[in-house]
């Protein structure tokens, strides 16, 4: 979902000739990667969630290259940290077990005759190998690997900052937010810090309105708006008056005729961050850009999500832990109940990996 994805990695490929063994993708659905990966000679292992959505790639694109394919990972859309795939016809708050859905993909890459040499790769919720005994060397899964994404955050060679580690080993279970604040418009798992605590409060001070009186649209709103164009019913006009009397005096419309309450510092940051859109996104619905054609999603710019490229670059380069993005799979808890993490100690990656390849 990166602007300009494709020219950016058809560079990177056209420079690093025969250094490249293969290339991953997933947000969206990367119907080029295999054409990309053809033209440059290398291998190409596609993220998907589901088998539906695996097979929707193959009919329309991989299929015609598969060969190069050298493994598919399925990214568990209710495990995983960072933004996640899942699909309007399944429910956030309700996790499936991954192995019928990751029988369902090995069925449907049969059905269309890839090899069980062309491994799945198992990628969310993996902590300690010996919690998935059953499906290696399982005849219904065939070939199966497993990949660890927040494990290796905390190790001595991680770049992300000391405060990052170490708030990572303060985790509880239940502390990872699957929400859909995201600009991208995915839902993504991160820690539920003061950052996504306060996206939440701007959503929960929200209110519809219609621009005509009518139905339950029987009260003008008289708080935090400009003009008269605003109504809404009375239950609704207490709530603004009372968000308003607390601070949140500024009324923000989002792209779904609703209007959100925040503090003038508060609105002052949606709209300079809203302003100061580098085009990181090839759609964004925080400010309402696009990569292509009109430059514009033709959709009001959404207060109710946040500058993504602002808060990673500040994360990253040590700016408070508790005021940005932190993203991390819902496993991450375990950094406090594992012994292994005990007084403190932190792996090298060669440490890690030993550990793990004992089970634990």
């Amino acid at each position: 979902e990166m602007g300009g994805a494709q020219q950016v990695l058809e560079g990177v490929l056209e420079k690093t000739k025969g250094m490249v063994a293969g290339v991953t993708c997933g947000a969206g659905m990367p119907y080029k990667l295999s054409e990309i990966a053809q033209q440059y000679g290398v291998n190409y292992l596609p993220i998907i969630s589901s088998a539906r959505a695996f097979r929707a790639l193959w009919k329309r694109a991989y299929k015609k290259v598969p060969d190069l394919m050298a493994a598919v990972v399925y990214e568990d859309p209710w495990l995983a940290g960072g933004h996640n795939g899942l699909s309007n016809a399944e429910d956030p708050r309700k996790p499936e077990d991954p192995y019928p859905r990751v029988k369902a993909l090995r069925d449907t890459m049969r059905g269309e005759g890839i090899a069980d040499s062309v491994p799945i790769i198992m990628a969310g919720g993996v902590w300690h190998l010996r919690d998935w005994d059953n499906w290696i060397e399982n005849e219904e899964l065939g070939q199966i690997a497993f990949q660890l994404g927040t494990r290796p955050l905390l190790t001595k060679e991680s770049p992300i900052p000391e405060s990052w580690k170490s708030e990572l080993t303060k985790i509880k279970e239940g502390d990872i937010l699957l929400h859909k604040f995201s600009p991208t418009g995915f839902y993504s798992s991160a820690v539920r810090n003061e950052f996504l605590r306060s996206l939440e409060a701007r959503s929960e001070r929200q209110i519809p309105y219609a621009t005509e009186e009518g139905g339950e649209h029987t009260h003008q709103l008289d708080v935090g708006v400009k003009g008269k164009n605003f109504w809404v019913s009375k239950a609704d006009l207490l709530r603004a008056r009372e968000w308003v009397g607390l601070g949140h005096t500024m009324a923000l419309k989002t792209p779904d005729s609703t209007v959100i309450f925040a503090a003038p510092e508060e609105s002052k940051m949606i709209r300079k961050d809203q302003a100061d859109c580098m085009g990181c996104l090839s759609h964004c619905g925080f400010s309402a850009w696009k990569d292509h054609d009109s430059f514009s999603t033709g959709r009001l710019a959404d207060p109710r999500s946040f500058c993504i490229q602002k808060s990673l670059q500040e994360i990253v380069h040590g700016a408070p832990v508790e005021e940005h993005l932190m993203f991390a799979g819902h496993g991450a808890y375990n950094f406090g109940t594992d012994p292994f993490y005990s007084n403190g100690f932190v792996p090298t990656v060669k440490q890690l990996m030993d550990r793990i390849l004992t089970g634990d």
